[in-house]
């Protein structure tokens, strides 16, 4: 059998080229010598490791002998078979080479040919032009007689080069059947050798097996007389040590026994211990994901209520601006009209210049107070925004301290780590905020003036407190005037009477919002909208309001009444017609200063800044609150199959109480007695041990 021929990348022996075949030729030839070189040497190799390698045994070197014989016959027979195509090669390259000699001349030939028709048919069509001058008729037709025989003549020279290639492809065809024959004959030698080679090497195989057969049985039998020997002592030494490891056994059986029932009940103990803490744990982390789910659905509907406002008060200023141009272009035409009619009727209507200057004045004055109008709508549609921020940025960080609190407390107490201030809190601290529109670059007068919203939430808490026992405790100063601390249970009296007078101030859409709320969040959300229209900003104008609601009686705090439910409006009238107090405007003032006149402001920090504030728990912090979360439900998990595994072992216990009492009532029957062979002589005796033992 022969080798799978290589593959090739250099020059090919079916090359066109007489130089390419002539290298590839040189080039197999340099790699069968390396070929038979390496042959020799591997065989020597094997010489001389068989010298060296004398402990290996008979069976292994008669092995390498056997390998050595059997690829020397291989590669003999893989030569002879590979000649025959050596050779046919060799005359299909000597058949080429004829080939592109032949074809040469043919094209030679060819072009010979071309040529000289080429030259006799441009003498024929010169003879052709100069028939048109010849008038006599026997002229013209000697002269036609002429070109037929000359055209007779090119035509004769054609068929003759078409006889010879049609000879030259009938010798090609012939060639091409004797090649096919020699082929088949090529095909039948190599088919031959092969099946020579084939039965040599069967021969050869069974040869070489049947020695390596018996090889092996002699050194078999060395081998066996050897090892019987060894294994004879290696059992009596491990019968020895046998004896010395039971005893040993039993040693460490008793002292690890005594080991594992101590360990026993120490594990019982930190198991119950472990199990009732976790227990306690998880029913304090459902609780607070209960809390955390609710207060995050009440700021989203905050979040999409703001949201709606902003886009309808939006879309009201673009309605506005459109309508005030379309304004100004009709005055603008109206205008125009009025000056082309002057231009025109100046001599004949002078009377009416008068009229006609005093209506160009009031619309030139309707159209700078339009212009004021608009820049007044724009400087309220502008405040508007910053209330709106700033109520959403108070909100946004109020849940971001939460969300941090939460975090230290898991770290502390639920995992066990050390906790610091990430540092995406500092946005807390104002880094990265956008400025609003006219803000200065930084505010720090209004950090020791509380807001309403926030004065107005710590009132609230402090009332709940009093109200559950705990009112010396929660008594604060939440505001004065002329000396006076006013109780939190009077002021939350006070808040609730203006929500319930003044909830017209409050829009319908967000009534509908806060109805699942509860009373307290829905007042203290109601009280910022009713602030925020009547000018209540700071802590000082929530206590300024109480005295407008307040009866004086005695001095005495605890004699103390509230107005009538119909003077609220009055009260209200009463403290807006008074204005603000000179801290409030001055709150105002150096909180946010709005500019007319200032640019429009850089609203492209804004996402990310929201984005911070989002994003205030670092992914570390995600990862570990998820890492707890797993953890505990796994620990959910295995108890919750431990209770299934309990359910089932009592179903069991159950079950086989059941079928011991029907097991009695079989045995104990009357019926029994009148049988010839009593069940309780089929019943084996251990089944009726067991069974009474257990009953």
């Amino acid at each position: 059998m022969s080798s799978p021929p290589e593959e090739s990348t250099g020059p090919s022996v079916d090359s066109k080229k007489k130089d390419e075949r002539v290298l590839a030729r040189r080039e197999r030839i340099i790699k069968r010598n390396k070929n038979a070189k390496h042959e020799g040497s591997s065989v020597n190799q094997v010489k001389d490791e068989s010298c060296e390698d004398k402990k290996t045994g008979k069976s292994r070197k008669q092995i390498t002998v056997s390998n050595q014989r059997i690829e020397k016959l291989r590669y003999d027979g893989s030569e002879l078979v590979t000649n025959v195509g050596v050779a046919a090669m060799a005359r299909e390259d000597a058949r080429k080479v004829d080939e592109e000699k032949s074809n040469k001349e043919r094209r030679e030939k060819l072009e010979a040919e071309v040529k000289a028709s080429m030259e006799r048919f441009e003498e024929i069509t010169k003879r052709w032009d100069s028939a048109h001058a010849v008038k006599v008729p026997q002229a013209l037709d000697d002269m036609m007689t002429n070109q037929r025989e000359l055209i007779n003549s090119m035509i004769a020279e054609k068929e003759k080069i078409i006889q010879t290639f049609q000879l030259e492809l009938k010798a090609k065809d012939d060639q091409y059947v004797k090649d096919l024959k020699k082929q088949a004959e090529d095909i039948d030698l190599i088919i031959e050798r092969m099946n020579a080679q084939i039965k040599n090497l069967q021969k050869a195989y069974r040869e070489e097996l049947t020695k390596i057969d018996q090889a092996f049985e002699s050194e078999r039998i060395e081998l066996l007389d050897k090892q019987r020997q060894e294994w004879e002592n290696h059992m009596q030494q491990r019968s020895n040590k046998e004896i010395d490891y039971l005893k040993e056994a039993e040693q460490r059986v008793e002292d690890f026994s005594s080991q594992l029932q101590h360990l026993r009940v120490q594990d019982a103990e930190e198991y119950n211990m472990v199990k009732i803490k976790l227990e306690t744990d998880v029913q304090v982390l459902e609780q607070q994901l209960q809390a955390m789910r609710a207060t995050y659905q009440l700021n989203s509907e905050k979040l999409d209520y703001n949201f709606q406002v902003l886009k309808k008060r939006d879309e009201e200023n673009t309605i506005t601006k459109s309508q005030q141009k379309r304004k100004i272009t009709r005055l603008q035409d109206t205008l125009n009209n009025l000056k082309g009619k002057f231009a025109k009727q100046e001599s004949s209507f002078r009377e009416e210049n008068q009229q006609l200057a005093d209506v160009y004045k009031r619309i030139t004055d309707q159209f700078k107070e339009l212009q004021k109008k608009s820049k007044h709508f724009q400087a309220t549609d502008t405040k508007k925004f910053i209330d709106v921020w700033v109520m959403n940025e108070e909100e946004a960080t109020d849940l971001a301290r939460k969300v941090l609190d939460e975090d230290r407390i898991i770290f502390t107490q639920q995992i066990g780590l050390d906790w610091g201030m990430p540092e995406t809190s500092k946005v807390l601290e104002g880094e990265g905020r956008p400025l609003l529109a006219g803000e200065p670059a930084k505010v720090t007068s209004t950090s020791s003036l509380k807001s309403a919203k926030a004065a107005a939430d710590d009132i609230i808490r402090a009332a709940s407190e009093a109200g559950s026992g705990n009112l010396e405790q929660s008594r604060s100063t939440f505001g004065t005037d002329k000396g006076h601390v006013y109780n939190p249970v009077l002021i939350k009296s006070v808040l609730e009477l203006l929500c319930a007078e003044a909830d017209f101030l409050v829009e319908k859409k967000l009534v509908h919002l806060l109805t699942p709320l509860e009373h307290d969040e829905r007042l203290l959300m109601k009280l910022d909208s009713i602030f925020k229209a009547i000018g209540v900003d700071t802590e000082e104008d929530i206590n300024r309001l109480t005295e407008y609601f307040i009866v004086k009686g005695d001095e005495a705090h605890e004699s103390t009444s509230l107005i009538h439910p119909n003077q609220v409006l009055k009260a209200i009238r009463l403290f807006v017609s008074e204005g603000a107090s000179p801290n409030r405007v001055l709150t105002q003032k150096q909180t946010v200063e709005f500019d007319e006149t200032a640019a429009e402001r850089d609203s492209g920090n804004d996402a990310n800044y929201w984005q911070r504030l989002a994003q205030i728990l670092p992914k570390t912090h995600e990862r570990k609150w998820d890492a707890l979360l797993t953890g505990i439900q796994k620990y959910h998990n295995v108890l919750t199959h431990r209770s299934k595994l309990i359910e089932e072992t009592d179903k069991l216990q159950n079950q086989n109480s059941e079928l011991r009492m029907l097991l009695q009532q079989y045995i104990g029957s009357r019926v029994n007695q009148d049988l010839q062979i009593p069940p309780t002589h089929t019943i084996p005796t251990e089944m009726l041990r067991d069974y009474a033992i257990h009953s």
